[in-house]
């Protein structure tokens, strides 16, 4: 059987933090690219400038310079770079300027030559031969002695001795210029790539700091267990986690709620069953014993009756059980007046057998928003319990009527003996049972009436006793308790 392969857990941290280094990388590359070649392009200019500067200054002084002899100018060339050469020697750099010149002029040279080819004037680093043609006017690359040299070529126009056009080459070696660019690459690239693992220990840094409120709450959320669900506490709670952390505070308190529940359940149903299990046990084996026949069905009437307590109690503390989860009902508009026409019309045999009166007093029809469920079990147990604890002959009256435009007040009052106040008061507890000897509830009944009603938003209550009814219970329900949007949107 083949088993589906667990992806790798991706650690948002890690992915920030490279991502991020990575962006700034390339960024920082990108930004000494565009660095590097503008430089390049400053440096042209200013390169190329310079070389049509000089190009022209030696075309003003190209007629003057013919007229000295070429020995003579070949000494005074000799003797420039005789002084260059010794005094760079003598320095510490050879890159340092002397009184003769700058060592760099040894890469620089120019060329007149004329229409026919004939050199006429040439720098010593010059060759013989013309370094270009007639028709190269202008700034071009050129190559010479295997080396690459920029050049700028100007005609000069001759008109005195009969003289043709001539030509004038200024040049200089390309490594010159490579040589700047390369020191401005290396100047600028150095402290980027060093910034590189500055701003990676930065990012570290603010990015764990950003991300301490997330292991703060993967950490809260690691120590919670079943029996440790309290709500989740961030010292420094962000936007974008907030709504994450009060959600997960809401599930929580559900959770123990729920848990709650479930423990008080068990216990309750233990404790309840554990009394009329060994009545029953009691009865069994006393019918098992037992060899008079009245005795034999004395203790099978009174194993009947336990069943039915039994059953009673049971689907009381399941439907308690349904009515705290409150959070699995749908509300429906539905008619209240013929709920309660159903509930009397099951609950009516059981009042006459004890010549009891049951009247209903309201509107033909009146609709409110309501889980039908519910409150068939809210006024059965509520009718139900006037029923057998009035007494025979008692008057039972359910009343309806409209409080305002948005409540509804429903009165079930009996003439039977008044509840004493002292039982009033704690008449809604969980498993509190007055005068257990006139029925057998199990102390539920009342507290699942309040918790439903509760639960449509509304209340119940116990009114004051008035000389024709003595004990007269007043529930209040909304017509509209808004629960139809709330689930709906619930369930989108």
């Amino acid at each position: 059987m083949k088993t589906a392969e667990t992806k790798p857990v991706l650690s948002i941290k890690k992915r920030l933090i490279t991502l991020t280094v990575a962006a700034a990388t390339v960024l920082i590359a990108i930004s000494w690219s565009l660095i590097f070649a503008e430089s390049k392009h400053e440096i042209d200019e200013i390169f190329d400038a310079r070389l049509g500067q000089s190009a022209k200054l030696l075309a003003l002084s190209a007629p003057q310079l013919l007229k000295m002899p070429p020995e003579q100018m070949a000494q005074f060339y000799d003797d420039w770079y005789q002084g260059i050469s010794n005094h760079s020697h003598s320095n510490v750099s050879d890159d340092d300027p002397t009184p003769y010149g700058h060592p760099y002029e040894q890469k620089l040279m120019f060329q007149l030559f004329d229409t026919q080819g004939n050199v006429l004037l040439r720098s010593p680093s010059a060759p013989e031969h013309p370094l270009s043609t007639p028709d190269n006017i202008g700034y071009h690359p050129m190559t010479f002695d295997d080396q690459r040299w920029q050049s700028f070529q100007i005609r000069l126009p001759f008109h005195d001795n009969n003289q043709d056009a001539a030509f004038l080459v200024v040049a200089e070696k390309q490594a010159i210029r490579d040589e700047l660019i390369d020191e401005i690459a290396f100047s600028t690239g150095i402290p980027q790539l060093l910034l590189i693992p500055c701003l990676a220990l930065a990012i570290i840094l603010l990015v764990n700091y950003v991300m301490k409120p997330v292991g703060e709450l993967q950490q809260a959320l690691s120590q919670r267990t079943i029996n440790k669900l309290h709500a989740i506490r961030v010292s420094q709670p962000t936007v974008e986690l907030k709504p994450l952390i009060d959600q997960l505070n809401y599930l929580l308190s559900e959770l123990d709620k729920a848990w709650v529940r479930e423990k008080r359940f068990t216990h309750t149903a233990a404790h309840e069953l554990k009394t009329p299990l060994a009545v029953l046990r009691l009865n069994a084996e006393n019918a098992l014993s037992s060899e008079n026949p009245a005795e034999l069905q004395n203790d099978l009437s009174h194993i009947l009756k336990g069943i039915d307590r039994t059953d009673r109690l049971i689907q009381q503390l399941l439907m308690l059980a349904r009515v705290e989860s409150g959070n699995s009902f749908s509300f429906k508009p539905l008619d209240l007046m013929a709920c309660l026409r159903d509930v009397i019309a099951s609950l009516a045999p059981f009042a006459l057998r004890q010549e009891q009166n049951l009247s209903l007093d309201g509107p033909t029809s009146l609709t409110v928003e309501a889980n039908l469920p519910l409150l068939r079990s809210l006024f059965s147990n509520l009718i139900d319990n006037a029923i057998r604890y009035a007494g025979g002959h008692a008057d039972i009256n359910i009343r309806v009527q409209t409080q305002g435009e948005d409540q509804v007040q429903i009165r079930v009052c009996d003439s039977g003996q008044p509840i004493p106040e002292a039982i009033r008061e704690r008449i809604f507890e969980k498993f509190f049972r007055a005068n257990t000897e006139r029925g057998d509830g199990a102390g539920l009944g009342m507290s699942i009436i309040r918790d439903i009603a509760e639960l449509h938003g509304g209340t119940i209550s116990l009114e004051s006793q008035s000389s024709a009814e003595k004990n007269c219970f007043l529930v209040t329900l909304p017509l509209k308790t808004g629960r139809i949007q709330s689930l709906s949107n619930q369930t989108q």
